[in-house]
């Protein structure tokens, strides 16, 4: 009895493995993704930018550690301080805005058109306005939580220097920036070819690669390529002309 127990045991766990390797379409760095995990009820397409969303996901984070690229203190710092200068003239230049679109207002000769435009315009500075007050009332932001919310973008813009250095390849105009869409497609091979992504849905594989080779709509010239991130570069004028 004892024996056909033992046997019971040891079927029911090789069947339960059997299920979890069956829902496995990939493992990445030795964590498993799942059939489950993938959007529901999408085409083979909407899948597979799914599972290169999992995979990037793990991949990434991964390459940042390897390649020493986490965010530090100093670039937090640097990042919150050019937000806040940047926020500080754009309140002043929304300020200016909407004292000239006073006078204008006050002032006789504009066509009914015209002024409906120009106040629907106050309403909306004037809204930004009262948004700024009740912010002022806010406590000072938590460095801490600081450090969450900007580090990843930190990260991302090194990450993405890092990674067209190693690889090249073209590179991506995103309303982000740059995004080095040749060098990323580089790496998930790379990982690939060292086992440290395995794909076992064959037809999912195949989606990926075809995604990941994609040229992108918009590509930025060879000799225009620039990985500077926006905190590093002077502020620049706001919508409003001075």
């Amino acid at each position: 009895m004892r024996i056909w127990i033992a046997l019971c045991l040891a079927a029911a766990l090789s069947s339960g493995a059997a299920g979890q390797n069956a829902d496995r379409v990939a493992t990445v760095i030795g964590e498993d993704i799942t059939r489950g995990q993938l959007p529901a009820a999408a085409d083979d397409a909407g899948q597979a930018r799914g599972l290169l969303e999992l995979i990037w996901g793990r991949i990434g984070p991964h390459y940042v550690a390897r390649k020493g690229l986490a965010a530090t203190q100093a670039e937090v710092a640097e990042l919150v301080a050019y937000d806040r200068e940047f926020r500080a003239r754009d309140r002043a230049q929304r300020a200016r805005k909407l004292e000239e679109l006073n006078q204008r207002l006050a002032a006789e000769g504009a066509s009914p058109a015209e002024r409906a435009r120009l106040e629907e315009f106050r309403a909306i500075l004037t809204r930004m306005a009262q948004r700024d007050a009740e912010r002022d009332q806010l406590p000072p932001p938590d460095p801490g939580r600081q450090a969450v919310f900007y580090s990843p973008w930190i990260e991302m813009w090194k990450m993405n220097k890092v990674l067209y250095e190693q690889y090249g390849g073209i590179v991506a105009l995103t309303r982000f920036g740059h995004d080095p869409h040749g060098a990323r497609a580089a790496l998930v091979e790379d990982y690939e070819r060292r086992g440290l992504l395995r794909i076992s849905d064959a037809r999912l594989r195949e989606r990926l690669f075809a995604l990941l080779a994609a040229r992108p709509s918009m590509v930025v010239p060879a000799d225009g390529v620039d990985f500077t991130p926006y905190w590093k570069r002077p502020i620049p004028p706001s919508y409003f002309p001075d």
